[in-house]
């Protein structure tokens, strides 16, 4: 199952975010839910600030740890084969969109580290270079964000 946390870098305490499409749960610190081996905790290790973790839609309110974000992307994203990009649903693009600037905003240095972890997505782990959130979305949109990644996002200059 596909996993998506985003690191809001240098936030000293978790703000609730805005209500999205989706469920999201959020916490003091970087510790990934993903186990038994997360995939970005050494990348989390290197930052300070708060987790975001988004899930299910089903998972909204239920606060007892870790869950998986399926439902948020497309069919596209979830039925390729084999497992290569991140897509979010359409229903949940406008949430993605505001969340991310949203967390951006939040961040005392303007800048995150969205990761997509999915168990049987491509092998090996992608970094990619720092982009703004201009970017970030054409990817996207384009159907060029990779699973099993981690994207250092910056606030636009």
């Amino acid at each position: 199952m596909p996993s998506i946390e985003i690191a809001c870098i240098d936030l000293d305490s978790p703000v609730p975010p805005p209500p999205t499409s989706f469920a999201i749960e959020f916490e003091r610190g970087l510790r990934s839910h993903r186990s038994p081996a997360p995939r970005f905790q050494a990348d989390f290790d290197a930052l300070a600030g708060c987790l975001y973790h988004v899930g299910n839609p089903a998972f909204a309110g239920r606060g007892d740890g870790p869950f998986f974000a399926y439902e948020v992307l497309s069919e596209a994203s979830r039925h390729c084969d084999p497992r290569s990009f991140l897509e979010f649903d359409a229903v949940h693009l406008p949430s993605a969109r505001s969340l991310l600037a949203w967390l951006v905003d939040q961040s005392p240095s303007g800048r995150l580290l969205f990761t997509s972890d999915w168990q049987f997505g491509p092998d090996g782990t992608v970094r990619a270079p720092p982009l703004d959130l201009a970017a970030f979305w054409a990817l996207h949109d384009s159907r060029e964000l990779s699973l099993n990644a981690a994207y250092p996002i910056v606030r636009e200059a």
